[in-house]
């Protein structure tokens, strides 16, 4: 996928809750997504417009890609818009086959004019597996060059591989990135794996065998490991501390070629990730997950380069979910942390006390040039004036200084980060019975998964 324009994005959605085939610590698990949706009658539109909704399916994840639109159907499977139309999406091709938890997909193409081959892949957590024979911790790979006639080329099942609720693809690096799999008993093995997938694009489709073992067309696993362990073994973390024992991997965003200093004063071009470690979703005193800045370049032995802490004290709310993490467009040395907390209202915890009341919010960290240190810059939270009993940042987009942000009950929640240290919000849209998923920006548009209304449409028309 491609968000924003400079660089390969790859996002992600939330782990699950634990099932008869779990892998990992239960504590670890994420509590399902099982939001309704806002019982509120009217719509707020504050500098957005509502131009389009496609209720054809539920919604989710959103990624654009070569002109279509590939939205998440959460726990059916996925849909695909065509974009001649950019404010009008017109669906040209789905894959609901059922049973597919989270439902999150990514796309890519390769090949060149007249030859072009569409790809997509479609993820999901284990939280509904109830046999082995409806197991929901799978990832498929179809051929969508035709999207009214998708063919399957590979598919994962089970922990080792098939878990993920998103597995992105790195474009122009040829690697694909599933997040999730808290490794067998906890030991976080699965926290960080790369696959290669030139396997998937170079091979024919005649010869995809699916179902096989030896199916020549599945992506190839080139690294597995413990972040934690790498991090221990890092040249670049000095006195810094180890930190906690690894839970689970939540979300990956790559950037390739993305500029760090190195050592003698140069600047070098690096692949790197933000990888966010999701934490304990059921300590209430939150802080037990962190994120990570890991150098892929050489993807069979990556190296990671911090591993970020919340700060505590008074005056820092507690994570309780390391959700997301990306680097925002305008500044790209600021790195944006979400939390996810579906406990609280709207507003922000004034500190008074130790108990959490507020909502999950958005933690602006600044990077060094050389993404070995970090320094917390604001803490964000979705207005107490906010309509909206369940009140969280989830999945989200930016577009210069302005993120557009997934909020569940409060729909899309628009804020200015032209200041980091003081952000503010600039606009929102929150439509009738809104559990919004994600929301991404493509121009003055903003795409709304949806998983009560589907998908919407909103056209920005606040202040830039």
């Amino acid at each position: 996928m491609r968000v924003p324009a400079w660089l390969a994005l790859v996002a992600a959605i939330p782990l699950l809750g634990a099932s008869a085939f779990a892998v990992g610590s239960d504590e670890h698990d994420h509590a399902a997504h099982d939001v309704s949706g806002n019982p509120m009658a009217v719509a707020v539109e504050q500098n957005v417009k509502h131009v389009d909704h496609d209720a054809g399916a539920t919604g989710g994840h959103v990624v654009a890609e070569a002109g279509r639109l590939y939205v998440g159907a959460y726990g059916e499977g996925f849909r695909i818009f065509d974009l001649s139309e950019p404010a009008n999406p017109r669906q040209i091709g789905a894959y609901l086959p059922g049973n597919r938890t989270d439902a999150v997909p990514d796309a890519a193409v390769y090949g060149r004019d007249g030859s072009k081959r569409h790809f997509a892949v479609l993820n999901g957590t284990r939280r509904n597996t109830a046999t082995q024979e409806t197991r929901t911790d799978r990832s498929e790979f179809f051929d969508a060059t035709d999207p009214a006639n998708l063919v399957k080329l590979a598919e994962f099942v089970g922990p080792e591989h098939g878990e993920a609720h998103n597995g992105d693809i790195v474009d122009s690096r040829r690697l694909w990135l599933p997040s999730g799999g808290s490794g067998v008993s906890g030991d976080g093995r699965y926290g960080l794996r790369i696959y290669d997938i030139r396997p998937l694009i170079k091979t024919p489709i005649e010869l995809c065998q699916p179902q096989a073992v030896d199916n020549p067309c599945a992506p190839v696993r080139i690294f597995n490991g413990n972040p934690v362990t790498l991090w221990k073994a890092s040249p670049y973390r000095g006195a810094k501390p180890v930190g906690a024992p690894f839970t689970h991997t939540h979300d990956i965003t790559a950037y390739p070629n993305y500029p760090v200093r190195q050592a003698n004063g140069t600047t070098a071009l690096r692949d790197i990730i933000l990888l966010a470690e999701g934490g304990s979703y059921a300590d209430e005193a939150g802080n037990t997950g962190s994120t990570f800045v890991i150098d892929i370049t050489d993807p069979r032995h990556p190296v990671v380069m911090l591993r970020w802490l919340h700060e505590r004290g008074a005056s820092h709310h507690p994570i309780r979910y390391h959700h997301e993490a990306q680097f925002l467009d305008s500044h790209p040395r600021v790195m944006l942390v979400t939390d996810e907390d579906l406990h609280h209202p709207c507003g922000e915890d004034d500190g008074a006390d130790t108990v959490d009341t507020a909502g999950g919010g958005v933690v602006a960290v600044r990077l060094n040039a050389k993404l070995t240190r970090a320094t917390e810059l604001s803490e964000w939270f979705i207005p107490a004036d906010t309509p909206a009993p369940v009140c969280s940042v989830h999945v989200f987009s930016s577009r210069g200084s302005l993120v557009a942000f997934g909020s569940y009950n409060a729909g899309v929640q628009v804020v200015d980060y032209s200041k980091p240290s003081a952000p503010r919000r600039v606009a929102q849209g929150i439509e009738p019975g809104t559990t919004a998923w994600g929301a991404l920006w493509r121009g003055d548009l903003i795409y709304a998964g949806d998983m009560a209304r589907g998908l919407d449409t909103f056209r920005y028309t606040g202040p830039d």
